[in-house]
């Protein structure tokens, strides 16, 4: 079967010449049209050849033509109209289970998530699907029962209740009271429980948008929380939290599905694995189509997933695996290129940071750990030279204010990306002198055409990694880089910035909240602890084991190396993995 996806916004037939039909072997043979072009193109995928010269041709990157071997039109579970985004298959929930949906960006998984809430009617295809459309295509499927409940509750108010948590919040971020917005979903005690339990009850008087991000997601998983609902979804609840508050939210979604059906969609896969019973893996190609596979357990479906080849599917779905079986280089490895004092720095917030000495040293990444608000990002600007410092005077019992100068280039990319440039992509690219190695690593061909306002997220975080990469610099200082990146991208960027050091013989400073991702990386960490707002303090450089031993032993967790892909997990609490490692002493074990 042949799938021919136009991208509506990018095709722009007044400008581009119409080469996809003036280049089209079927048109050129004057057979069957198989370009027709009004205000934009469309494919006709009976006639279609499937020989991608039109893809080539577009100047504007809008066409997309895929052949599919395994599957044929009448596997269609829904399709985004005639040369639309098309969807094969769908997840299972079950009872008492939490179901994990695994995959890239742009390959069905809100779809499905829509579908699977009731607020998405699917349509085989076709125009318009019946009821009895649904039931003879999916005859036989387990999901049938679960569809047929919500047709009820769609249709005479019984059945499944649902609620469901988004992926973009920021339409809940208006000038309404958290606890104005939290009463219309639930009655106070009920709100007050959760809310401690969820660790936000110092934020119930306050404005939805004077909330920080990760304030924000846990009011949002509190009010989808709240009723009674028999199927809750989750669409990436843990974006914006640290790795404690990632754990406290997992613990919480767990004991929420003990008689209730809840899937979850996340990119953080040390949690994942953590939060889920068991998975099922999204795979094909990104804005074109989407397939699902078998149920597996989580453990299953994140080491298939990472090996990029899917055993009872029999289908790879990557060129090559995911490892992270690979040496670190000792914390003081390295030439000493450079150093930072003691420093400590004091807002008139009342906020204090204090900061152990430590060294620069060639060929080396430092992950940087630590809860929110503790200064992680204080630290990192501190060392971009961007803040005044307090700092002693050697010999003295006097100290200076002003900022660190480490006699170096400095590389910085912030957590915080602004979207207002109009310049174009491909005019940054040529003018910062972005390689094509970077450009091919990021993917940054196909935003070439695009103007930096109009970049998503995820492309926007691509591009700013790779333009902070790009500059000829000393030491590297890249905050979150993981953040709105799907799972196939947060690896992919962790080796990039791992091989320019190990390239270039550089520094990096990486601040992440993506264990995984700092544990592919990292060669050593600083570790940051404190109170969140008030006070923060950073250790020094340490080896990666022991930095990472330390943050899990302030959380209460222990991490195991999976003997298959490498990848750390995390222990189940109370477990005899996690009983047995904590009487050792051994917090991680890599």
């Amino acid at each position: 079967m042949k799938l021919a996806i136009v991208d509506r916004e990018k095709c722009k037939p007044t400008v581009c010449g119409r080469e996809c039909k003036k280049y089209c072997p079927v048109e050129k043979r004057e057979a069957d049209s198989c370009v027709v072009i009004n205000e934009k193109c469309t494919i006709d995928e009976n006639a279609c050849v499937g020989c991608g010269i039109c893809v080539k041709r577009c100047p504007f990157g809008a066409l997309n033509v895929v052949n599919l071997p395994s599957v044929s039109e009448k596997d269609i579970v829904h399709r985004y109209g005639e040369n639309g985004f098309a969807l094969y298959g769908l997840p299972t929930p079950k009872v008492g289970k939490v179901l994990g949906l695994l995959g890239r960006n742009g390959i069905g998984k809100s779809t499905a998530i829509k579908i699977l809430a009731g607020t998405l009617r699917m349509n085989l295809g076709k125009d318009e699907a019946s009821e009895d459309d649904v039931r003879v295509f999916f005859k036989g499927n387990e999901i049938l029962r679960y569809l047929d409940s919500l047709v009820g509750s769609r249709d005479s108010g019984g059945g499944k209740k649902v609620s469901y948590k988004p992926q973009n919040l920021s339409e809940l971020a208006i000038d309404v009271g958290v606890m104005d917005l939290l009463m219309k979903r639930g009655d106070e005690s009920r709100i007050m429980e959760l809310a401690e339990r969820l660790g936000i009850s110092q934020v119930l008087g306050n404005k939805m948008n004077k909330l920080s991000g990760g304030e924000l997601q846990r009011v949002a998983i509190l009010a989808a929380s709240l009723g009674d609902a028999d199927v809750y979804f989750f669409d990436e609840p843990l974006a914006f939290l640290d790795i404690g508050e990632r754990l406290r939210v997992s613990d919480f979604l767990r004991e929420l599905a003990r008689d209730k059906t809840l899937i979850v969609v996340e990119h953080d896969l040390l949690i994942l694995d953590y939060l889920t019973d068991y998975l099922n893996v999204f795979y094909g190609g990104q804005g074109a189509f989407g397939l699902v596979s078998g149920v597996k357990s989580s453990k299953v479906g994140v080491n298939a997933y990472l090996d990029g080849f899917l055993k009872e599917e029999n289908m790879r779905i990557r060129d090559k695996a995911l490892s992270f079986n690979f040496t670190k280089n000792p914390a003081m490895s390295g030439v000493k290129i450079a150093d930072w004092p003691d420093f400590s720095l004091k807002f008139d917030s009342g906020f204090k940071l204090d900061v152990e000495g430590g060294e620069i040293r060639e060929n080396h990444v430092v992950g940087i750990l630590g809860k929110n608000g503790t200064g992680k990002t204080t630290f990192v600007r501190s060392l971009a030279g961007e803040l005044e410092v307090r700092r002693s005077v050697v010999g003295s019992r006097e100290s200076v204010v002003g900022r660190l100068n480490l006699n170096l280039e400095v590389s910085y990319k912030k957590q915080y990306l602004f979207t207002d440039s109009e310049d174009l992509i491909r005019d940054i690219c040529f003018r910062e002198k972005i390689s094509k190695k970077l450009k091919s690593v990021f993917n940054l061909g196909v935003l070439e055409g695009k103007r930096v306002c109009d970049l998503s997220g995820g492309e926007l975080q691509r591009f700013s990694v790779a333009r902070c990469l790009a500059k000829d610099a000393d030491v590297y200082l890249i905050d979150e880089p993981s953040a709105y990146l799907d799972v196939e991208e947060r690896i992919s960027v962790a080796k990039a910035i791992k091989d320019v050091m190990i390239e270039r013989g550089k520094m990096a400073f990486v601040v992440d909240h993506d264990l995984l991702v700092v544990s592919y990386l990292a060669d050593s960490v600083i570790n940051f602890d404190g109170e969140g707002g008030v006070r923060g303090e950073a250790s020094k450089v340490r080896e990666f084991e022991e930095g990472v031993s330390e943050l899990l032993r302030s959380l209460n967790v222990t991490l195991r190396k999976d003997k298959e892909s490498g990848r750390p997990r995390i222990n189940k609490r109370g477990s005899v993995l996690d009983r047995e490692q904590k009487e050792g002493g051994k917090w991680a074990v890599f």
